[in-house]
């Protein structure tokens, strides 16, 4: 506990077994306070590891009277982490000398969403396309079908909808992930923000292709696949043009990570109009091949994020009480801490 006219840092107990360590905010070399920290005249914003016996705790967020997100990277120079209000945009903390960040080391557990979804979009709408020709939904000796004509009738229509629907959640789950990657990285709010509703966009293009099928709301359905495709396009085109002019932009992978995301951007971009091209020319075949082209790589660009989660460590939401609800007693905490 602590006094609010104390000028001591806030400190709490914690007890693990029969260890107990006391554990405050405390201030690593080299890291500089934030917007919010230096208006509350408060600690800086870096935490910094407590050692707990033999054992050191890797981040244990105290939060008073203010909601935040914590973000903890693997790739710091110790088990650290940096407290992110919502508006904090301050340029990410100095890097460790001779760290680089296309160090090898264990993946965190986030870069696998990006790489779930590429497997789960990929295997899910070939699987449609399987089911399709079995069940003689498509004919091949008329042409190759486009993507949404392969899942106009059940059975597959269904298990169309489901991946698509899963695949659109998962995607926007990442764009919300990496919106907040950027902002501990330096990037302007507004700039983050367009990057952010593209993706989302993307996402929601996504799951009006998925549930309003093409031979039934055609209007609708071609909506959702001008978001999935052009807008979706967009989001790693700004991501890329983001990454060229902040040259002080973290790097994660190996150095050919850059050129292979605009080589498939690129490649993307020049098929989607090659599609729609050739489907006013009525060359429905090559059109629904570029189609297919084209999604795939989609599914590589969101699969490739693996490698910029990769020194992701974990993330944590706390939730902040609205102005108008009840006040929890004063010996606890104002915010509840949700590991994810």
């Amino acid at each position: 506990m602590f006094s609010a006219g104390s000028p001591s840092p806030p400190t709490c107990s914690l007890a693990v077994g029969n260890w107990e360590a006391s554990v405050g905010r405390i201030r690593a070399p080299g890291s500089r306070p934030g917007p919010a920290a230096s208006r509350q005249k408060r600690h800086p914003a870096e935490w910094a590891p407590v050692g707990l016996g033999s054992h050191s705790l890797r981040s244990v967020p105290l939060v008073f009277d203010r909601g935040l997100w914590l973000c903890r990277g693997a790739d710091s120079p110790a088990p650290t982490a940096q407290p992110c209000s919502p508006n904090s945009h301050a340029a990410p903390g100095p890097r460790e000398p001779g760290r680089a960040w296309t160090d090898p080391g264990m993946w965190g557990y986030l870069s696998l969403l990006p790489m779930c979804l590429a497997f789960w979009a990929i295997a899910g709408i070939w699987t449609v396309f399987s089911l399709a020709v079995v069940n003689k939904a498509v004919n091949l000796t008329d042409g190759f079908p486009y993507i949404s004509v392969c899942g106009n009738v059940p059975p597959q229509s269904c298990i169309f909808s489901q991946v698509l629907n899963i695949g659109a959640a998962s995607a926007a789950w990442i764009c919300i992930l990496r919106y907040y990657q950027l902002r501990d990285w330096g990037v302007r709010k507004w700039h983050n923000q367009v990057i952010l509703w593209t993706g989302l966009l993307c996402a929601l293009g996504t799951s009006i292709v998925g549930n309003f099928q093409e031979k039934n709301q055609r209007a609708t359905h071609l909506t959702g696949a001008f978001l999935a495709f052009f807008v979706g396009i967009v989001y790693f085109w700004l991501q890329l043009f983001l990454s060229w002019r902040m040259k002080n932009l973290p790097q994660p992978g190996a150095p050919w990570i850059g050129p292979l995301r605009l080589v498939l951007c690129s490649a993307c971009f020049i098929l989607e109009v090659a599609m729609v091209v050739l489907h006013s020319w009525s060359m429905r075949s090559v059109s629904a091949i570029c189609e297919w082209v084209a999604a795939m790589l989609l599914f590589i660009l969101f699969g490739l994020l693996a490698v910029d989660f990769s020194r992701l460590d974990g993330c944590t939401l706390c939730l902040q009480p609205g102005s108008g609800s009840l006040r929890p007693p004063p010996d606890s905490p104002t915010s509840l801490h949700v590991q994810l």
